[in-house]
């Protein structure tokens, strides 16, 4: 699997559009499977949001020839498995078909599968529940 990052701190919303909208052009072109655009959370930002973040976005869903390519989009922040590794401060254009996939090799998609499984999030919500219960009969 192909994957390509994209950094878009320190610019400014119109450099980050222009190298954004030139990468997305190379990564179509050359068969890249997942873009990782991170343009930040904007906790650094003036305004106290992320304005690369929100026109990044706009920018993508506007964009026709990332459908006509086979691309979509998905937020750092959903519960996909393609971006459980991510947060909000990132944005990936994938493939369409593959954002139900864990990134990585075989080694890390397996890791990926048993952390995020049914089971494993089970066990660690009863062991937090565990915890908690400790901590309030030490006080």
């Amino acid at each position: 699997m192909k994957v390509e990052h994209l950094d878009l701190h320190g610019l400014n919303v119109h450099e980050a559009m222009e190298k954004t909208k030139r990468n997305l052009e190379w990564c179509m072109n050359h068969g890249v499977d997942v873009l990782d655009i991170n343009h930040g959370k904007g906790h650094h930002s003036d305004r106290g949001f992320s304005v690369i973040k929100k026109e990044i976005r706009k920018m993508l869903r506007q964009n026709e020839s990332l459908k006509e390519n086979g691309y979509k989009i998905v937020y750092g922040e959903s519960n996909l498995p393609v971006a459980l590794s991510f947060d909000e401060g990132h944005t990936l254009v994938v493939i369409a078909g593959i954002e139900k996939e864990y990134l990585g090799d075989r080694r890390q998609q397996e890791k990926n599968r048993q952390l995020y499984s049914d089971e494993a999030r089970k066990n660690r919500k009863r062991y937090k529940t565990q915890k908690a219960a400790k901590r309030k009969r030490r006080k």
